[in-house]
């Protein structure tokens, strides 16, 4: 099933780029067809020189040399056009792939291994390619050359043909039984390839923290081990092909051995011609190779398979987030939000939330506070839907957000998130990621709104300098504000600030503050944080702990509580 199920999806793809399809069949058959005339042309020579004359004898030579000029040109297109389908067949396997990671919810990306994903991305769909790539020629070749060769071969002599085609059965039991191995083999190694090449990606990203408490030796014995498996699983694959091609080998000396034993006898009888029988020697090693071919083809779809699944299991898999499909555009006047009784977790058996209960009032700033792991970052995710809750209903301006679309309830929702991500690019267009169009003007305002302004004039290129993945070329702080500008320039109704200000010193925080208070004005905000200085700034302090709420109130009001 699986087989039938992963085979007709990779045809489908296959079939959207027909023209390409059919150039490469048709070139690819004319290409068979003309190596099949070369042994016959080469009969007729044989037997003019064996009955000692030389009448056209040259014909026959520049007949040789003309088709294998023909042929040549015609395996160049057929190689060409093969490699253009591949590739056009793969990018369109990388789009859909693309797309399908980029409609997943956040819950996917929590539960998946990122090296996992980006083996499936990378070094599947390339396996996908080298076996498209290779079986449509080598398939095309392969049957026109075995029936057709076979057709000849009988018009010359029917017994000798069935004499030399009788070790070749063995060659397809062997094929078989070889293919069955190398799959499980090639599927453990993938699965392989994606534990290491996260490895790879943990010690990248996470090299401060493995230097900082002497983790080398630790990584370096997982990857180590990793790549041992990958290394002896391929060799285990190495050992099955270095049986199969002598064994190949033999059967195929075993054939020509009959084809010169008995051939030889009809040929001392007069029964064939010498050519015939030097023809049919030729003709049964075209045949012997387009089994290896589809031997060949058949480990190669083994190892594509694999691949193809893994591929397609990403691309089948359906996003928690689901969109109404009667939802309409969310249009924000207010700003006034609603959490009713919301119950949440992650896993479904730990609940994370428990019952919440909140209003936020219009243009109301308010500040979450509470031990880590309370709910507090879980519960603003929810507001634009990275994860749904599993009871509960949450509005806005009183429409619950899971009837509108998604794409218009994050545009109006501007987010800086605790874990900074800043793109490898220039500073102003990770300024204007949310707003493309944004000029100049507007992507300055915001950076001056975020304290940034005069950092990023102080750099020699200006708005125009590429920072570092992950802004790793910048401080904490700095990129703490760059994120906040780039949360600014969207103009969202309401916004939220997920700790967002924790790698500021207390001056710039206050500054920050005066510029945003005004900016504020009109907007919801949430704000996460800890810090007494952003308390003060709140309209009404939340508290949660246990997952729920267990009062709220301004910083006096809390204050005098706590006394």
């Amino acid at each position: 099933m699986i087989f039938t199920t992963v085979g007709r999806r990779l045809l489908n793809y296959v079939l959207r780029r027909r023209r390409l399809l059919i150039l490469t069949l048709l070139f690819s058959s004319i290409t068979s067809l003309i190596g099949l005339f070369i042994p016959l042309v080469a009969r007729d020579a044989i037997n003019v020189m064996v009955s000692k004359s030389s009448e056209n004898l040259l014909n026959y030579g520049l007949m040789i040399v003309f088709l294998s000029v023909v042929g040549g040109l015609l395996a160049f297109a057929q190689r060409y056009y093969s490699g253009l389908l591949s590739e056009s067949v793969v990018f369109d396997l990388r789009n859909d792939l693309y797309s399908s990671l980029q409609n997943l919810s956040f819950g996917f990306y929590s539960r998946s291994d990122t090296g996992q994903i980006i083996a499936r991305a990378t070094s599947d769909v390339e396996s996908v390619k080298r076996f498209i790539s290779f079986a449509i020629t080598g398939f095309t070749n392969a049957i026109i050359t075995v029936v057709l060769a076979l057709v000849i071969m009988m018009s010359i002599d029917l017994k000798l043909t069935l004499i030399s085609l009788l070790p070749l059965p063995l060659m397809s039991i062997l094929v078989r039984i070889t293919a069955k191995r190398v799959r499980r083999l090639f599927e453990y190694a993938r699965n392989i390839y994606g534990d290491f090449t996260s490895i790879i990606r943990e010690s990248i990203i996470g090299i401060k923290v493995i230097k900082a408490f002497c983790g080398e030796e630790h990584f370096s014995k997982k990857f180590l081990e990793d790549i041992e498996n990958y290394r002896d699983s391929l060799i285990k694959v190495g050992k099955h092909r270095a049986l199969l091609w002598p064994t190949i080998g033999l059967i195929s000396f075993i054939s020509l051995l009959l084809i010169y034993w008995f051939g030889g006898i009809l040929a001392m009888e007069k029964e064939i011609t010498v050519g015939d029988l030097i023809a049919f020697s030729i003709y049964i090693g075209m045949i012997t190779w387009p089994m290896v071919m589809l031997g060949f083809i058949t480990v190669s779809y083994e190892r594509a398979k694999v691949s193809a699944s893994r591929v397609f299991e990403i691309m089948d898999m359906k996003s928690d987030i689901v969109e109404d499909p009667n939802a309409v555009d969310l249009v924000v006047k207010e700003g006034k939000i609603e959490f009713k009784d919301i119950w949440f977790s992650y896993d479904n058996r730990k609940w994370i939330l428990k019952g919440i209960n909140l209003t936020v009032n219009p243009g109301e700033k308010i500040v979450l506070v509470g031990p880590t792991g309370s709910g507090k970052t879980t519960l603003v995710q929810l507001l634009p839907r990275f994860f749904d809750p599993q009871r509960g209903v949450i509005t806005i301006d009183g429409v619950d957000i899971r009837k509108v679309k998604l794409d218009s309830l994050r545009k109006n929702i501007g987010i800086v998130h605790q874990d900074i991500y800043l793109f490898p690019d220039t500073i102003r267009n990770n300024i204007a990621y949310g707003k493309p169009d944004a000029t100049l003007a507007e992507i300055i305002e915001a950076a001056k709104i975020a304290r940034i302004h005069d950092f990023i004039s102080s750099l020699p290129k200006g708005y125009d300098t590429i920072i570092g993945e992950r802004g790793i070329t910048l401080s904490g702080g700095q990129r703490q504000r760059l994120a906040i500008a780039r949360t600014l320039i969207t103009n969202p109704k309401i916004i939220i600030l997920d700790d967002s200000l924790s790698n500021i010193d207390a001056d710039t925080e206050q500054a920050i503050y005066d510029a945003l208070s005004k900016y504020f004005k009109g907007k919801t905000v949430i704000i996460i944080s800890h810090r007494p200085s952003t308390l003060r700034l709140a309209d009404r302090i939340v508290v949660l702990f246990d997952w729920k709420i267990v009062e709220e109130g301004t910083f006096d009001e809390l204050m005098k509580g706590s006394t």
